[in-house]
């Protein structure tokens, strides 16, 4: 094992715990001597996750959660973060975000002599930007860290935006259970299952995954997929997930007469690998997304692309032509083309397409993820000048690899 098991105590401040988290937590947990995670919030609003028990520590933060009427999720007011850090008594603290308990977790290594690196998805159309004081907050917090993890490269952008120096911070993509979508698809592909639910809906087939709002595009969507279906009247799009927004698209998709619209709901992580296995195309329509995680799981699962520019994981992930393209989703002739461009191709220059995907996303699996962030974080350790250069850590797919 890299890095061997001991000689730093680590702790973790994030909102809640992610089930895409829960892998990478798991190898960082193999990699110290301890590991405790410390969430502001059992679940939130808008995630139907039911998370089982898990293979580290855990513990949820005091405190109450507000909603704000145009806000999809509460936000969190913890208290108590400085003494539950005092009795983990951890060497680093990673904490991801600025928050409320992100500030008392930044104060109490500040107050203890601890290192604290930030760990951010955050990006500079995130909506800070229009605030004085969460720009002061953000670089505040930015120049007083001992380094910086970065999860896209917008993330890294804004963290160099606020202070960090190049050499303080980790770019790592958002790391995903790679190996296990790309082998349950692979295998479920394999079976009677597979066949039988694929005649269950016309083809080809475009699939999309998120929350059923407009803010995740998917009105859009409706839109480019209507200009789809005159091209290729058979296509179906299936629609997983759930959302505020869903009774507004099922009544728009009967009203235009998009009759192979179909909407299946949320689907547990475990078996999200099998409806992506159904898709011919995949579609990211977000229009904010700091991150987007199910980006790299379609890509994991060898779909061809069309995401948005407004994810974060688009810049990073896709390359045009190769596996996939991006585009401006609220522009739906030109985001239908994309679409219709990938729908043209040969089944196998399709799943060229999707291999190629697979390769740019697999050097973000959770175990070369956590080792390098294991690593990166030993060298935190040694001291604001770091032990080493943090971009020789970094984490992102090898172009070169791609093709």
């Amino acid at each position: 094992m890299g890095g061997g098991a001991f000689g730093m105590k680590l702790a973790v401040v994030t909102n809640i715990l992610a089930p895409y988290r829960i892998p990478l937590f798991e190898a960082m947990a193999r990699r110290v001597e301890d590991f405790t995670v410390f969430l502001m919030a059992k679940r939130e609003e808008n995630r139907q996750w039911d998370i089982g028990p898990v293979p580290f520590r855990t513990k949820v933060l005091h405190g109450f959660h507000h909603r704000p009427p145009s806000a999809e999720v509460s936000l969190h007011w913890n208290y108590g973060v400085v003494p539950a850090l005092l009795r983990a008594n951890p060497d680093i603290v990673v904490s991801g975000g600025f928050a409320p308990a992100n500030i008392e977790a930044y104060i109490y290594c500040k107050l203890f002599g601890k290192a604290y690196v930030g760990w951010g998805e955050f990006t500079l159309r995130d909506g800070a930007q229009s605030s004085a004081i969460r720009r002061a907050l953000r670089r505040w917090m930015t120049r007083g860290s001992t380094a910086s993890i970065a999860s896209s490269t917008e993330a890294l952008e804004a963290y160099l935006h606020y202070g960090a120096t190049r050499r303080s911070v980790l770019t790592s993509l958002m790391p995903i259970d790679v190996g296990r979508f790309h082998q349950e698809a692979r295998a479920f592909r394999a079976t009677q299952p597979y066949a039988d639910l694929r005649r269950h809906f016309s083809q080809p087939i475009i699939v999309s995954v998120g929350r059923l709002t407009d803010r995740k595009g998917f009105r859009d969507l409706l839109s480019i997929y209507e200009r789809v279906v005159a091209e290729q009247p058979e296509a179906s799009l299936v629609l997983i997930g759930d959302g505020q927004d869903r009774p507004a698209y099922e009544a728009i998709a009967r009203a235009q007469g998009l009759h192979h619209v179909h909407f299946i709901g949320f689907v547990k992580q475990e078996i999200l690998p099998r409806y992506l296995a159904l898709a011919d195309v995949f579609v990211f329509p977000t229009l904010s997304d700091t991150y987007g995680a199910v980006l790299a799981e379609a890509m994991a699962v060898e779909l061809p692309v069309v995401s948005s520019i407004y994810a974060a994981a688009t810049a990073d992930l896709v390359q045009e032509g190769v596996n996939g393209y991006s585009i401006v989703p609220t522009e739906h002739a030109s985001a239908a083309k994309r679409v219709l461009d990938i729908l043209a191709l040969s089944p196998e220059d399709r799943r060229e397409m999707g291999r190629a995907g697979y390769r740019s996303v697999q050097a973000t699996d959770f175990e070369p993820s956590a080792e390098a962030i294991v690593q990166f974080l030993r060298s935190a350790l040694a001291g604001p000048a770091l032990a080493d250069r943090a971009d020789r850590h970094d984490v992102r797919p090898s172009k070169a690899a791609v093709k």
